[in-house]
């Protein structure tokens, strides 16, 4: 049995910034309390969310804990339960319990955020009662919660906002003090017939296709004809809906519509053409709709049907204009949203995909992305979606995330091929704290490929919860190598988080009943015994921490194997071992 070691401590923070803010995070007591998280298979058979409940309290929680179920989610490989932790009857702020099971029965992993309650808590909660309100565009909702204030779990209410293009909740304890605010979107920053419909776009943005950097002629120039960035458009079909003797912006799971300003009217055409220069506000409407669906039909030929498996909102011209755009995850339906300001944001791939991102986040696992590293998670996943994705139609310049929205005079966009090392380089930011996991998945991109990669993510994705931090993620990615591929991709996948210093210790895979052991010391000063508790066949292959393959060699019917390094240069070497039964790998040091 293979139990994958837990590693990193989890912080939190409620902030959320657009792709070009500033991306820095609050500072609240709660945003830095530690999440506890376990890797440990444990077989409970029965799916059932009670009985997966009755576990948890018979196993791993303290008397009195009462857990009610949040959410439940399918994968293609997995089952994933999110609970929230009550008293009395009264949810307990962020006290979240994630379970994530394998269809054979076993949890996998569970990320527990629950808060120990040692003595009777007050019911002395602010005079506001659970209430409804809507004046005109704006919703809000306000219940009764414990919060932690950074000493004590306290009566108070939170009160959720929604608005055309913002959401936001704050929380106030029984003096109307405000003790917590947190802007809850994530930012970038029926009946109709199928018709097939020509259009151009972007594939993936001009300065791409055309092999160069940001500068004239190859400027946005206030959004006119540049005969240049014209020349840049592709010509493609899509299918589109056909009502009425009108062709419009709408499939299953996109449709383009206006809610927030400045107000421009939604595409339509009477004839199956949306050929539209870049001048035109319809061209935005388009390429956002092409690329959105585009993706869609990609996680699903992975084999992922049930991400973002709604008709999503978006309008491509919002805002107010500004430079900024958004993922709503509370209204009903869900909304992206787009904004003008500098180059249309519309107009660069990398801002729809990154954006898609923050949806397939909360459809994977809904209500999760909160907590500092959490949220830079998710910025890093978009990043990281958004290289991939331009990466497969054309390399050039891959690592410039917002190709053509950023890296010029409005923005300095952002990198996803950075040397940033964790947890040394992490900063007060969550965008640049991205970069260190979106570069570290485009490693592994390169050596293991785009489908390979991506699907790994996404598999990953259902099991994120609250608190999570790089390292919860890099074992949970990893574990998704385990469960769709039998851990094929282990050594590469590993290496790389072990060489940005995401794992900072080479046995993530730990082995209950190993039949491999190291023996002695793991000094190559002298001779390293590996030791198989039976005769072993199989591969021996030792790496340096950059991934690169020093030497290779097969044994066969062996009981010990000698590895000697004397010759080797001063430094970090990764021994692996596969044999037919299991793969192990150990640290070795010269």
């Amino acid at each position: 049995m293979k139990i994958l070691a837990c590693i990193g401590l989890l912080l939190l923070s409620f902030s959320s910034f657009s792709q070009k803010n500033s991306g820095t995070t609050a500072s609240y007591p709660i945003d830095g309390i530690k999440s506890r998280c376990s890797f440990q298979k444990t077989f409970v058979g029965n799916t059932n969310s009670e009985r997966v409940k009755a576990h948890l309290l018979q196993t791993t929680f303290r008397k009195g804990v009462a857990l009610q179920l949040l959410h439940r989610t399918e994968s293609p490989q997995g089952i994933h339960f999110t609970y929230q932790q009550m008293h009395q009857g009264i949810p307990i702020y962020r006290g979240v319990v994630k379970v994530n099971m394998d269809r054979q029965g076993y949890i996998r992993s569970i990320l527990d955020h629950s808060f120990p309650i040692h003595t009777p808590l007050s019911k002395a909660f602010p005079s506001l009662k659970k209430i409804r309100t809507t004046d005109g565009a704006t919703t809000a909702i306000s219940e009764p919660v414990y919060f932690y204030d950074g000493k004590h779990l306290v009566p108070a209410m939170l009160t959720t906002s929604n608005q055309s293009d913002a959401a936001s909740e704050m929380i106030e304890d029984n003096s109307g003090t405000l003790l917590y605010e947190r802007d809850l979107c994530s930012y970038a920053p029926p009946g109709g017939q199928d018709s097939l419909v020509s259009a151009r776009v972007f594939l993936p943005d001009p300065l791409t296709t055309a092999g160069v950097s940001y500068g004239a002629p190859y400027i946005d120039d206030g959004d006119t004809d540049v005969a240049e960035l014209l020349a840049e458009l592709v010509d493609t079909s899509f299918t589109a809906t056909f009502e009425n003797d009108t062709f419009k912006l709408e499939s299953p799971y996109i449709l383009i519509t206006e809610h927030s300003p400045p107000v421009t009217p939604v595409t339509y055409n009477l004839s199956p053409s949306f050929n539209f220069n870049r001048s035109h506000p319809q061209f935005e409407d388009v390429n956002a709709f092409y690329h959105l669906n585009t993706f869609q039909a990609y996680i699903q030929s992975l084999g992922f049907n049930n991400l973002v498996n709604y008709q999503l909102h978006v309008d491509a011209h919002g805002y107010n204009g500004s430079d900024n755009s958004g993922f709503i995850p509370t209204s009903n339906p869900p909304r992206l949203i787009f904004g003008e300001g500098g180059v249309d944001d519309a107009e660069d791939a990398d801002v729809i995909i990154h954006e898609y991102g923050h949806a397939i986040s909360e459809s994977a696992a809904p209500g999760s992305n909160s907590g500092n590293e959490r949220k830079a998670l998710d910025e890093g996943n978009g990043d990281y979606l958004a290289s991939s994705y331009s990466r497969s139609i054309n390399p050039f310049q891959w690592e410039n995330v917002f190709s053509w929205d950023g890296h010029n005079e409005f923005w300095n966009g952002r990198n996803s091929a950075t040397s940033k090392l964790y947890p040394q380089d992490m900063v007060g930011n969550i965008y640049f704290n991205g970069e260190i996991w979106s570069s570290t998945l485009m490693e592994i991109w390169g050596d293991i490929g785009r489908e390979a990669t991506d699907k790994l993510l996404l598999q990953s994705m259902y099991s994120y919860s609250v608190n999570m931090t790089f390292s919860d993620a890099a074992s949970l990615f990893i574990l998704a190598d385990s469960l769709c591929n039998g851990g094929a991709n282990y050594t590469a996948i590993n290496n790389r988080f072990v060489n940005r210093g995401i794992i900072p210790f080479v046995g993530v895979e730990e082995h209950a009943t190993s039949h491999i052991e190291l023996r002695g010391s793991n000094v190559l000063t002298q001779e390293v015994t590996i030791a198989f508790t039976h005769p072993s066949s199989g591969t021996m292959q030792l790496y340096n921490t950059n991934g690169q393959l020093i030497s290779s060699s097969t044994f066969q019917q062996q009981l010990q194997l000698q590895v000697n390094g004397l010759t080797l240069p001063r430094g970090v070497y990764l021994l692996t071992i596969i044999t037919k039964e299991e793969t192990t790998t150990f640290k070795l040091v010269r």
